[in-house]
């Protein structure tokens, strides 16, 4: 293969190239964040566990003992005899049903149906946004191949 170089073709390689370069750094800092985060989120749990396990020993060995401490039989206590409780006699008391309405007086206007809501994240639960892990790996190598025929097309013409 022949190298033909125009005027200006060498710097414009060695640009893109440091461009390259600088993306792939992003890149490595980005994946180098996340692993972080996973690490140290991992470090807070084991942590949240350590103290739950604790808290359980302790609950545990406090009922413990509670149970073999004495406890006291209770006294018997008094209890009254039952009465006879005199029953009041029924009356014929009109009742109005609450579909009859006042004169002059207008019913208030129906409102609209409820509708659903998404359900808040719970804690520890990452909340449902933007693309999804496949979305986001798709959009990458959708990235890269643009780089690279961009790349081609360059060197090309």
């Amino acid at each position: 293969m022949t190298d033909t170089s125009f005027g200006g073709g060498e710097s414009q390689n060695r640009l893109f190239i440091i461009i390259a370069i600088g993306l792939v750094g992003l890149l490595v800092l980005g994946l180098m964040g996340i692993g972080g985060y996973v690490i140290f989120s991992r470090a807070s749990r084991g942590a949240e566990q350590v103290a739950t396990a604790r808290t359980a020993a302790a609950a545990t060995a406090e009922a413990q003992a509670t149970a073999e401490a004495p406890t006291e039989t209770p006294v018997p206590t008094f209890t009254s005899v039952p009465t006879s409780t005199p029953t009041l006699a029924v009356t014929n008391t009109p009742v109005v049903p609450p579909s009859e309405l006042t004169p002059g007086v207008t019913p208030p206007a129906p409102t609209s149906a409820p509708t659903a809501t998404r359900k808040p994240p719970t804690e520890g639960e990452t909340p449902s946004a933007g693309f999804g892990g496949i979305g986001v790996i798709l959009a990458g190598l959708a990235l890269a191949v643009v780089l690279l025929v961009v790349r081609k097309v360059r060197l090309a013409g």
